[in-house]
């Protein structure tokens, strides 16, 4: 089945079985019955199932299905709680310090799940259109190899060419370049600014160069191309870790608060 086949399929599901919830929730009320506690214990169940993913990635020689359908599962679901955490609280902005903290817990846990979903669809692309994959673990290394190697580059062309100009530019403008990522900020916009002024100046400095000293800065300007890629890589990666950071944690702590809620309701309610 292809990509738009699969969104099409699951959408329908998905609102099929939010009208389902919505008629059944409605019989509730106007039955008389509590129905803040019908939409209170299907939320739960909901975040509950969708915590579970996080145990299904971790354990992959269990047969409970496969990661891409756990992943539909997932964000579906979570789409579906947002309906329900909006009946839960009736549209309205909830009362009470816990229920407040409960609320905001859900925004910000169902915003960042949004986020990461936008993430994992557009920066696999943009990866993989810059070329092979670099592991993210070994970029570090990398850049440390890089680093070195323009540093002997740059030591090399004052030995060779009696002139400090390549390794003046190399400690002035390229030192803190090849030190550590950079632009990650830019290069998760997609930018190239600061790569485009890097090499304007490399631009301005071939003007004042002899021949020799130009082949040292031509090894340069290579390196820096390499380290430019090193850091995109090393930025949408990190993106791609990073948001997880705030999503699982938040989500766990959103499960205990939620515990917390429903106690607190049965035993003010009388159980009822």
């Amino acid at each position: 089945m292809t990509f738009a086949g699969r969104t099409l399929r699951n959408s329908a599901i998905t609102v099929a079985v939010a009208a389902g919830l919505l008629a059944f929730h409605e019989a509730y009320r106007v039955a008389l019955y509590r129905e803040a506690f019908l939409s209170g214990w299907l939320l739960l169940a909901t975040v509950l199932v969708l915590s579970v993913f996080r145990v299904r990635k971790s354990v992959t020689m269990v047969p409970i299905g496969s990661a891409a359908g756990w992943m539909q599962l997932h964000i579906y679901g979570g789409l579906l709680s947002v309906l329900i955490f909006i009946v839960h609280v009736e549209w309205r902005v909830p009362g009470g310090l816990l229920e407040l903290l409960l609320a905001f817990l859900f925004v910000v846990v169902a915003a960042s799940g949004i986020f990461g979903l936008f993430l994992m669809r557009s920066l696999p692309r943009r990866l993989a259109r810059r070329g092979e994959e670099v592991i993210w673990e070994r970029i570090p290394v990398f850049i440390r190899e890089l680093r070195e190697e323009a540093e002997e580059t740059a030591l090399q062309s004052t030995v060779e060419t009696k002139s400090s100009t390549i390794s003046d530019f190399y400690i002035s403008r390229l030192h803190s370049f090849f030190g550590e990522p950079r632009n990650l900020l830019l290069h998760l916009m997609g930018s190239d600014r600061a790569l485009v002024a890097l090499l304007d100046e490399f631009d301005n400095m071939d003007r004042y160069l002899h021949a020799q000293e130009g082949e040292f800065a031509a090894k340069l300007r290579e390196l820096v191309l390499k380290k430019n890629d090193l850091d995109f890589h090393y930025s949408l990666q990190l993106s791609l870790k990073a948001w997880l950071l705030v999503h699982v944690p938040l989500t766990f702590s959103l499960l205990i608060i939620a515990v917390l809620h429903l106690i607190l309701a049965y035993a003010f309610s009388g159980g009822a």
